[in-house]
């Protein structure tokens, strides 16, 4: 009796890792953790930009009701003006590592910008009551999304060395 081997002969399809079209691989475990976790931050970025900008945009009364402005036209202006932003960090999340490495400073600037934005509002006295409290939790989120950007953006690794650590 003889012994048969049976051996897969279909093709194998290499596109699932082949990263020479793009730079990228195709697969998010087929890259290192801290690129991974950028691309995570940066989709949490955009995401909660999308529900904010569309919260100011479309309940910017009572939005602005809270915040203390008595200028829902502002309130509504800001929330559209958030919809390209994120999109702009989602089209980040979701590019090359070239594209990751070149956009994320200019996320992490647009969040401190944000943050520098909500803290002269506080000096102006543009917000009263629980707008002060809003805009002080929000500062504090977006410059959470500003620190995770930067020290994932530091820690992407070069190509053909390994991951740094910092």
């Amino acid at each position: 009796m003889t012994e048969t081997h049976l051996t897969d002969t279909r093709p194998t399809d290499t596109r699932a890792t082949d990263t020479r079209a793009t730079g990228a691989p195709r697969h998010a475990t087929d890259e290192p953790a801290a690129t991974r976790r950028l691309r995570t931050a940066l989709r949490l970025n955009g995401g909660t930009t999308i529900a904010f900008g569309l919260l100011l945009l479309l309940a910017a009364g009572p939005v602005d009701d809270l915040l203390g402005t008595d200028r829902p036209g502002w309130v509504r202006l800001v929330g559209l003006g958030l919809l390209p932003y994120a999109a702009f960090l989602l089209r980040t999340a979701a590019g090359t590592t070239q594209r990751l490495r070149r956009e994320t400073p200019i996320a992490v600037a647009g969040d401190l910008a944000w943050v520098a934005g909500s803290g002269a509002g506080l000096l102006l006295d543009w917000f009263d009551g629980w707008g002060i409290a809003a805009v002080v939790a929000v500062a504090a989120v977006v410059e959470t999304y500003a620190v995770l950007q930067f020290v994932g953006w530091r820690r992407l690794p070069v190509s053909g060395r390994p991951e740094r650590r910092r």
